[in-house]
């Protein structure tokens, strides 16, 4: 999910300059600048945060009132207040949106939504964006719009833009299946595969006038070079399996993040110029890019298994997470052992890193004594949440770092 590095999501940010009074003295401040910018940058990459980091963890209940919460699908979709006090999220069958105050860890109320007419969400929701003023994204296999907190369809997003490949402006689930929409530029932005735009390309869709560009994302081809759905024939009919890595699309108030668990580098657009950059970033501790040699054509369904698996045993980069308490962005990397069976249990290893906000290495670390899997993971007051399913109660384990 989102959060924001300032309050208010449209905040004007302005550069501050400083005149110089003297001329004189201009050689003098190049020069002390000089050394003392080297010195931070030495220091930068020569300290590592979290090198002796030490980390606790409890666990917290939200307490459900009278009711009890439907958490069959966890809390997925969710998403948060911009001031990170509320949480919200949607039960399923029936539709019920869920607002939790993550300060006193209550539910405050449900909401329940229609499925079917004007103001229906169809089937499969899979994403909630919380903007301002009580307005949320939503968006389904059907549809993708503005809605209030009292369920009614305020907007319909589900455009044909122009200025984009006609086919690909036509194919719903492909062109919005991975996107986000900025409450105040009114824009969705959408990252499509490779085998659907037959481009790597990050698309930018104007809601107001209907119109859409493309930007080169070539680096994320990676994702579909991983990526593989096959059929295979046998005694009990035909299955279909396949392997894949994860991308992740992210808002922030300022930018869109655009990364992949197959390496480290992410694209960053800046929302207000459109201008589009990769940063490569490297580790020192952990692989910067997955190798899982892929072959041609796999055998049978156990060996796409095989390989999913490798693809897991690798350092998985997650999504990328903003701390406003130290103005730092983090990201978690996962690695998943399945043993052979289904039947083994799942294992799991984490990693944590540091950025600043030009996405600088400052830190980076395993997570000792950590095996159990981190979802819907989210920083609130330093502090790192993430949900957990507490006897049917909803919870959320409360990381710690000393840092």
């Amino acid at each position: 999910m989102g959060s924001g590095r300032e309050p208010g999501i449209c905040s004007l940010y302005f550069k501050l300059s400083i005149e110089m009074k003297s001329l004189f003295s201009l050689p003098l401040i190049i020069l002390l600048f000089s050394c003392s910018g080297k010195e931070k940058s030495d220091r930068a990459q020569s300290e590592n945060i979290l090198e002796n980091l030490t980390y606790a963890v409890d666990t917290v209940v939200v307490d459900s009132g009278e009711d009890f919460l439907n958490l069959s699908s966890g809390i997925f979709p969710n998403g948060q207040s911009e001031d990170l006090s509320k949480l919200y999220f949607f039960e399923s069958n029936p539709y019920k949106l869920v607002e939790v105050d993550l300060d006193d860890l209550e539910v405050l109320k449900k909401t329940e939504f229609e499925a079917e007419g004007p103001d229906g969400l169809g089937s499969y929701l899979s994403q909630l964006e919380v903007g301002p003023t009580g307005k949320h994204f939503l968006k389904s296999n059907s549809i993708i719009g503005l809605f209030d907190q009292n369920a009614r369809k305020l907007k319909n997003l589900r455009i044909v833009p122009t200025g984009i490949d006609s086919i690909l402006a036509k194919n719903f689930s492909a062109l919005y299946s991975k996107s986000v929409y900025d409450f105040c530029t009114q824009k969705i932005y959408s990252q499509p595969s490779f085998q659907d735009a037959r481009d790597n390309i990050l698309i930018i869709i104007n809601t107001e006038t209907k119109e859409a560009h493309s930007l080169p994302v070539p680096k994320m081809k990676i994702v579909d070079d991983y990526s593989g759905t096959y059929t295979f024939e046998s005694e009990k009919g035909t299955m279909i399996a396949f392997h894949f890595v994860g991308s992740f699309i992210t808002l922030f108030p300022e930018e869109v993040i655009i990364s992949t668990a197959a390496f480290s580098g992410v694209y960053r657009l800046d929302i207000q110029t459109e201008e589009l950059e990769f940063i490569d970033i490297q580790h020192q501790t952990v692989p910067n890019e997955m190798k899982v040699e892929i072959p041609e054509n796999p055998s049978d369904p156990e060996q796409i298994r095989q390989i999913q698996n490798e693809i897991f045993q690798n350092v998985n980069f997650l999504e990328m997470l903003w701390d406003d308490t130290r103005q730092l962005y983090f990201r978690l990397g996962e690695k998943t052992f399945r043993g052979n069976s289904r039947e083994d249990p799942i294992t799991y290893e984490y990693y944590l890193f540091a950025y600043d906000k030009d996405f600088q290495v400052i830190g980076e670390t395993k997570l000792e004594g950590l095996e159990s899997n981190l979802k819907n993971m989210f920083f609130k007051e330093g502090k790192l949440w993430s949900y957990v399913n507490v006897e049917d109660e909803l919870g959320f384990a409360v990381f710690t770092f000393d840092i």
